[in-house]
């Protein structure tokens, strides 16, 4: 079963980030997909201008070194790439990037966990903007086998959106996957909805053959309360959970970037795979 077809890594030649992305791709898809590696030369109105001669150079410069690239990281990783060079906006380039290659996913390196920044202002931008699933990787990253994959499910139809993606994962590695929710109402019926919901997404990951526990965290404050709980639950070594998914956007906020999937991201030090909110046309609360 192939999960992805053309998966990018972008990548500035960092070798720590580029090594832990290549080592990510090999250990998970590398039998499945072709790779692209992408560069963009970034390009700032005027003063790119003034220095055009420059930009252009070091175009020409990243292209120039492509075959060596290419054979470093076949001798080092055994992966055939496909190395492009872009120059302008990095997220801009990259979103049109992957719509003229027709990428399905795209593996990027995040800050730290220890950092106290808020992620990368081009990553911000890129989660906002791709209409893709982004597996986000901490440098702390240590590749090993997908067994059980977390996804925090909440009351907007959105939120369901993660399921289908979660089954794909587990089906192709031959994993379990972990439900999540959050109780910080008093109100009987939210609770009610809340615990159906879980549920029934429950009944339905087992009625494809895919093992699924259900865990839900009671007696909260308030939402961010919900985010702390999965980070410590995704973080913690007696859960064994392997990937996290969460939704690039929420229809609860109007498909901006979701505040709680931008923290788990952050404070994570498992995997995070993004998915891309499509619109429903319902409202956020609709069951």
């Amino acid at each position: 079963m192939k999960l992805y077809d053309n998966i990018l890594i972008v990548t500035d030649f960092n070798e720590t980030s580029l090594n832990l992305c290549l080592r990510s791709y090999k250990h998970l898809f590398s039998k499945n997909s072709s790779l692209h590696l992408l560069n963009v030369v970034e390009d700032n109105g005027f003063f790119s201008r003034l220095f055009a001669s420059y930009n252009n150079t070091l175009e020409d410069c990243v292209k120039s070194k492509f075959p060596l690239i290419k054979e470093s990281i076949k001798n080092s990783f055994g992966i055939d790439i496909i190395p492009h060079v872009k120059k302008g906006n990095i997220s801009k380039e990259i979103v049109n990037f992957c719509k003229e290659e027709n990428i399905d996913l795209i593996i990027l390196l995040v800050s730290n966990e220890e950092s106290t920044e808020v992620i990368g202002a081009n990553t911000h931008k890129l989660l906002r903007l791709t209409h893709i699933p982004i597996l986000a990787l901490k440098q702390s990253y240590q590749e090993k086998e997908i067994k059980n994959i977390l996804i925090p499910l909440e009351l907007y139809l959105s939120s369901r959106q993660k399921v289908a993606d979660a089954i794909a994962w587990a089906k192709h590695f031959n994993a379990k996957i972990t439900i999540c929710s959050g109780i910080w109402d008093k109100e009987k019926e939210i609770i009610f909805r809340v615990n159906k919901i879980g549920e029934n997404v429950k009944e339905f990951i087992k009625s494809k053959d895919i093992d699924c526990d259900w865990v839900i965290f009671e007696n909260l404050h308030s939402s961010k309360d919900f985010t702390e709980k999965i980070i410590n639950y995704a973080n913690s070594s007696n859960t064994n959970i392997d990937i996290v998914m969460v939704m690039n956007k929420d229809e609860s906020e109007e498909f901006r970037i979701d505040d709680r999937g931008r923290e788990i991201i952050r404070l994570s030090r498992t995997p995070v795979l993004c998915i891309p909110l499509k619109k429903t046309g319902m409202s956020a609360n609709f069951l």
